[in-house]
This record gives structure tokens, C-alpha cells and sequence, in this order.
């Protein structure tokens, strides 16, 4: 019989397969079903739910497989793929990322609630200044107060779902971040 550590390897690339197709789901609902948000460009973000998962569960660099990942198949689905939308998500979605990450690396520990609020702020911000870029205008920085203030919103109800979610897991048997 094979002992437990010699289902490691595998555990950690079903969970990290079970949270790509999560934050890709997530990702399509909310690309394809849910209304726009008041702020131009400005989404709930659900898909980070499963990344802030991933990222406490399975580690940085499993985490950010499920981040591009995910870009990649919702840009893939959604026919945004290369495209200017394409771009913003895939920027603002590797900012969120290397934010958390960092937040994971200062030696204080965060919450899943405060990753997902540090991801929520620097995945607005990522955005808007590439929006510069894209459209050739600083018009897009107006909109820093109010895309700060979404993501303050929906980074706090992302991270308690995810804390909800992580509260009711059996920590011992998936965790497998070191």
C-alpha cells in the first residue's frame, strides 16, 4: 500500500487542476451572466476566490498557475483572447497575484481576508495605469478613487468567502502550501 506523502505530487496537481477550473467557471459567470459594475471595467473579481485559495492551500507558484490559467481560458472562451480586454485582465490578474505573494513573504501573516483586499487594490490599479497605455490618455487615473473603492468592496466580500470556505475544509488533509 503506498503511504500518504506518496500522494502528494497528485493531490497537489488535482487541487491545483480543481482550482483552475474553479476560478474558470467563476470567471465566465461573471464574464457572460453578471451585470457591469457602476465603474467602467470594474468586476467583482470571483474568480480570485479560488487563486486566494490556492495561493493559502497550495503555495505562490501553484497559485499563480491557476491566476494565468485562468486568463488564458476565460480569454480562450470568451474570444478576448490577445485583444485589448485581454491585456488588462492578464495584467491586473498578475499584479493581484505578485501583491498577495509579497503580502505572503513579509513574515507577518495575512488573512484571506487581507490577501484578497492587498490582490483586490493592486489588480485596480495594474489596470487603470495599462488603461493609460491602451487609450494613449491619463483620463483613466479619475477613475482611481472610486476603482480603489470597488476594490475595497469586493476584495473584502471575495476574502470572507474565502475564509468561509478555508473554515469549513479540513486543513490537515489539503493544505499542502510550504
Amino acid at each position: 500500500m503506498q503511504s500518504r506523502a506518496d500522494d502528494l505530487p497528485t493531490r497537489v496537481v488535482a487541487m491545483t487542476a480543481l482550482y483552475l477550473a474553479l476560478a474558470s467557471v467563476l470567471g465566465l459567470v461573471e464574464a457572460s451572466f453578471l451585470p457591469p459594475l457602476p465603474i467602467p471595467g470594474a468586476k467583482l473579481g470571483l474568480a480570485n476566490l479560488a487563486v486566494v485559495l490556492a495561493l493559502i492551500q497550495l503555495g505562490p507558484w501553484r497559485a499563480l498557475g491557476v491566476t494565468l490559467g485562468r486568463v488564458f481560458v476565460v480569454g480562450l472562451a470568451t474570444g478576448m483572447l490577445g485583444g485589448p480586454a485581454f491585456v488588462l485582465s492578464l495584467t491586473g490578474a498578475a499584479v493581484a497575484w505578485f501583491v498577495m505573494w509579497r503580502l505572503t513573504t513579509r513574515g507577518e501573516r495575512y488573512s484571506a481576508v487581507g490577501l484578497s483586499l492587498g490582490g483586490a487594490a493592486g489588480h485596480a490599479v495594474a489596470q487603470l495605469v495599462v488603461a493609460v497605455g491602451v487609450i494613449g490618455s491619463a483620463a483613466p487615473l479619475l477613475l482611481m478613487p472610486y476603482s480603489l473603492g470597488m476594490a475595497c468592496v469586493t476584495g473584502l466580500a471575495i476574502g470572507l468567502a474565502a475564509r468561509l470556505i478555508l473554515s469549513r475544509l479540513p486543513q490537515p488533509a489539503l493544505s499542502v502550501a510550504r
